[in-house]
């Protein structure tokens, strides 16, 4: 198995992002991501430069919706416009045009400290039929953390990993509860980077450059082979992990999330992140984290049944269920921080 770090959710200066295409993949390059994914407001004017710059492979999608109900749409050569009334009409629309829709930020709140509470969080429910979303995402995140102008420049200078207290545990719960429920969502971390720049008197400063951004939430891909350094194969190679939920999130900024693995049966033919497998006595979970300073929370149906504290994990599930993993990191001097996600594996009852 391979793994592949990229930053999803970029804005450039298509819409309200600061960089160019070229700015940009630079940055992921000098940041160590193997891919990128722009996703700029209601447009798909970058997408003539799509391919591979500076080694990483650069895709389009887009982020449709305004006000609320933002949506990211991938996969997709065409633009058509949103629907924040009826996001269901375009959740459907996007998945009859072979479009990937991905819920963003659905639980985002804002903070009276930060661009005076805004946010644009997902307001009609129920919707379905959607391919992901967002559990983690850095500048949504970012935007609700504060309650007090101390605490946001606190941890703006001095403590930026300490703000990251981990995905919204209702939003955990809902992607729970979607996956137990047949109704297959995968989870993906984002940026939502803007590289806002901001006037301060005779001074310019960038909130959040892409470089700095692009070390904090990726969502790694997990292949079978070599990612393709010929951007067409490589675009499916990226497209295809990400429909299969064959991907992980991971706070970058703790520590590299590159040596993680989470499969079912032998490393020869595992049951991956995003399969289905009959649930057979003998039929073993396989974890590797990459650091020692780990806990690892074993989640089956949205409860947490086991914690470990070692870097290789071996164990008989106790039966079928849906499967995913939580990776704390433990800080020196500091409370132990939500670092890794996995997507889930189902383990099906056998067949009678």
């Amino acid at each position: 198995m391979y793994t592949y770090p990229g930053n999803i959710h970029i804005h450039s200066a298509y819409s309200d992002g600061s960089g160019s295409f070229e700015e940009i993949a630079a940055d992921a390059a000098a940041a160590g991501l193997s891919y990128v994914i722009i996703a700029d407001h209601e447009t798909l004017a970058g997408l003539p430069e799509e391919g591979m710059n500076h080694g990483v492979a650069v895709l389009v999608g887009n982020e449709l919706n305004r006000k609320n109900n933002h949506y990211l749409v991938l996969n997709l050569d065409k633009y058509f416009p949103g629907n924040e009334e009826d996001p269901q009409e375009l959740i459907d629309r996007v998945a009859r045009s072979g479009g990937l829709g991905f819920l963003a930020h659905p639980f985002e709140k804002g903070s009276p400290y930060i661009e005076k509470g805004k946010a644009q969080p997902w307001v009609v429910w129920p919707v379905f039929r959607f391919h992901g979303m967002e559990i983690w995402n850095y500048t949504s995140h970012w935007r609700g953390f504060h309650p007090s102008p101390f605490k946001t420049l606190y941890h703006f200078f001095f403590d930026r990993k300490g703000a990251m207290s981990g995905p919204p545990p209702e939003l955990l719960a809902l992607w729970d509860c979607y996956n137990n429920s047949g109704h297959r969502v995968v989870g993906i971390g984002s940026s939502d980077a803007h590289a806002f720049p901001y006037k301060l008197g005779p001074f310019s400063i960038v909130i959040f450059p892409y470089r700095y951004l692009f070390k904090t939430i990726n969502t790694y891909i997990v292949l079978e082979t070599d990612l393709s350094s010929e951007f067409v194969t490589a675009r499916s190679q990226i497209l295809g992990a990400l429909q299969a939920g064959r991907c992980y999130s991971c706070f970058d900024s703790l520590h590299s999330g590159k040596e993680f693995r989470f499969y079912a049966g032998s490393q020869d033919d595992p049951v991956m992140m995003g399969d289905t497998a009959s649930y057979v006595k003998g039929l073993q979970l396989n974890i590797a984290v990459p650091s020692e300073r780990s806990i690892t929370r074993l989640v089956r149906n949205g409860r947490v049944i086991n914690e470990f504290r070692k870097k290789i994990i071996v164990l008989d599930p106790p039966g079928p269920g849906v499967y995913r993993v939580e990776v704390l990191y433990r800080r020196r001097f500091h409370h132990p921080r939500p670092w890794i996600y996995s997507n889930p594996i189902f383990l099906q009852p056998p067949l009678q």
